[in-house]
């Protein structure tokens, strides 16, 4: 919901500014094709919509972090120790030298 708000918001202020100038995004060229007090509203609306979902996609999102259960704060559990790995006859860990395949 938040990407979505965001979205809006800036296509909406974007077009406002671009509109000031004499521009407009490709997307949003039809705003003004119902009269310019309609595309105001248009861009106006994309932005109160945008930030709506903003701020409601916050508030939930606030609202999940809260209802998570929370880590503990005491002191960790010491960790298992890691098994050592053996060397092979190499050196490298595991490694063993293969015959060479026989030739006819």
């Amino acid at each position: 919901m938040k990407s979505i708000g965001w979205l809006l918001v800036i296509f909406g202020a974007g077009s406002f500014v671009l509109n000031l100038i004499g521009m407009e995004f490709r997307y949003l060229m039809w705003i003004d094709s119902w009269g310019v007090e309609v595309g105001w509203a248009i861009r106006g609306a994309l932005i109160v919509v945008g930030g709506a979902l903003l701020f409601f996609g916050m508030k939930s999102e606030a609202a999940g972090a809260a209802a998570a259960p929370a880590e503990p704060t005491g002191p960790a559990a010491p960790a298992a120790p890691e098994p050592a790995i053996e060397a092979g006859p190499a050196g490298g860990p595991g490694f063993e030298p293969q015959p060479a395949p026989e030739r006819e």
